[in-house]
C-alpha cells in the first residue's frame, strides 16, 4: 500500500515538475534568414562602387604612321600602315625597299574614377617617342607623340565574378618629328566593351570587342614651310584583352 502511494506521489511530482519547466523555458529563437546574394560581397559586386579608382590596360589611344612615302634623303615617316600604341610597349619596325627602320616606345595608362555607383569617368594619356633610321644612311629623325582620350563607362554586374564594363572615348593624338620631318594629328572615337572576370577583390581581367575610327586626320610633310594635308583615316575593330586593379572606395 505504501509503495503504491509512494509511486503515485512520485509520478505526480515528476509531472508537475515537467510542466513547470516547460512553462519557464525560453522559446527557441527562429533561424536567421540567409544573407542576400549568398554571403559576403563577391568581387564583381564590390567593383564599381562610388569613390573607386581603376587603373587598367585599355584600348589603343591612337595610331602612328610608320612607313615612308617617297621622302628620300632622310625624311621622317609620313604616310602608311598604322601601329597602335598600348599601355606600355616597345616595338621595332623594319621598312621595305631599303627605307630604314623605326623603333618606338610608348606609355599610355588608363585611369577611371567611379563618380557614383557603376558610372566611371576617366581617360588615357599617351606619351611616345619614336626614332627613325633611314636605310640609305641619311639623317634620321625623332618623333614625339602626345595624346589624350577622355572616356566614360558603365559597369554592369552579371554574376558574382563577372561584370560588363563598356567605355566610350574621344581621342586626340599629335606627333611631331625633328629635323623638319613633319608630323601628324588625329581625332577620333573609340568603344571598348569588355566582359571582366574578378577572381579576387581589387583585380580583374577581361576580353571584349573594340572599335575605333578617325573623324579627322592631317599630315605635315617633311621639309621647311610644308603645309598640312589630309591624312589617312584609320578604322579598327576586333577583340582586345584587358587587365587591371582598383583602389580606394569600398
Amino acid at each position: 500500500m505504501r509503495i503504491r502511494m509512494f509511486l503515485a506521489v512520485l509520478a505526480a511530482t515528476m509531472a508537475a515538475t515537467t510542466a513547470a519547466f516547460a512553462q519557464g523555458a525560453p522559446p527557441t529563437p527562429p533561424a536567421a534568414p540567409p544573407a542576400a546574394g549568398g554571403g559576403s560581397d563577391a568581387p564583381a559586386t564590390a567593383f564599381g562602387h562610388a569613390g573607386q579608382l581603376a587603373i587598367s590596360w585599355d584600348q589603343a589611344i591612337g595610331t602612328q604612321q610608320m612607313s615612308v612615302n617617297g621622302l628620300g634623303g632622310g625624311g621622317a615617316p609620313a604616310i602608311g600602315a598604322p601601329a597602335s600604341w598600348s599601355m606600355l610597349d616597345f616595338q621595332y619596325a623594319s621598312l621595305s625597299n631599303n627605307e630604314g627602320s623605326v623603333t618606338h616606345f610608348g606609355l599610355a595608362p588608363a585611369a577611371d574614377y567611379f563618380v557614383i555607383d557603376n558610372l566611371s569617368v576617366g581617360g588615357q594619356v599617351l606619351l611616345g617617342i619614336a626614332s627613325y633610321s633611314p636605310g640609305g644612311g641619311g639623317q634620321g629623325a625623332t618623333g614625339t607623340t602626345f595624346g589624350i582620350a577622355p572616356q566614360v563607362g558603365y559597369n554592369l554586374g552579371l554574376t558574382d565574378n563577372i561584370s560588363f564594363w563598356p567605355k566610350l572615348q574621344v581621342a586626340y593624338q599629335n606627333t611631331s618629328w625633328s629635323n623638319n620631318g613633319g608630323g601628324s594629328s588625329r581625332f577620333g572615337l573609340g568603344i571598348f566593351a569588355p566582359f571582366l572576370y574578378h577572381p579576387v577583390n581589387h583585380f580583374f581581367a577581361g576580353i571584349g570587342p573594340n572599335f575605333s575610327t578617325d573623324l579627322s586626320s592631317s599630315v605635315t610633310p617633311a621639309g621647311p614651310g610644308a603645309q598640312s594635308v589630309d591624312g589617312v583615316k584609320v578604322t579598327e575593330f576586333g577583340i582586345m584583352t584587358t587587365f587591371g586593379g582598383w583602389f580606394l572606395g569600398d
